[in-house]
């Protein structure tokens, strides 16, 4: 068999991930998770590796560090278009994460979840916010 070599960066257009965490109490347990992307998600159908790569990193996270909250930091994500992001949005539980959106991609995301034509911002949600201080408030209270 000649496997053929393949290359995270290229087929997944370059999406990048990082893990931060917090330790709000004084043990090695982690509270909260912080897992930042940035990048180029692909218009439609073609974003399909970037949302893999972005589901898997959420996986890897919570399978490393399993932490009892999670932030997922969306806001350096380009995104304009594609209904498989939702996919990402369904795997994160509401009860312990919030995800933080951006100027690339909020409209984007307000779309996905409330149609086309909507008015609605996707930050009146109580799952989504432009600030990553209020994410964690909000995740603290819970």
């Amino acid at each position: 068999m000649n496997f053929k070599k393949v290359d995270l960066n290229e087929t997944c257009n370059g999406m990048n991930c990082e893990f931060s965490v917090l330790n709000l109490r004084d043990t090695h347990l982690i509270d909260i998770l912080h897992i930042k992307f940035n990048g180029i998600y692909r218009l439609g159908p073609m974003g399909k590796s970037e949302l893999g790569y972005m589901t898997g990193n959420y996986e890897l996270g919570k399978a490393v560090w399993r932490p009892f909250k999670i932030v997922i930091d969306i806001s350096e994500v380009d995104y304009e278009w594609g209904d498989d992001m939702e996919l990402l949005l369904d795997i994160s539980d509401p009860k312990s994460s919030v995800m933080i959106v951006g100027d690339k991609n909020r409209k984007a995301i307000s779309t996905l979840m409330f149609g086309m034509d909507t008015e609605k911002d996707i930050v009146d949600n109580k799952f989504f916010f432009d600030d990553l201080e209020k994410g964690i408030e909000k995740l603290k209270r819970k």
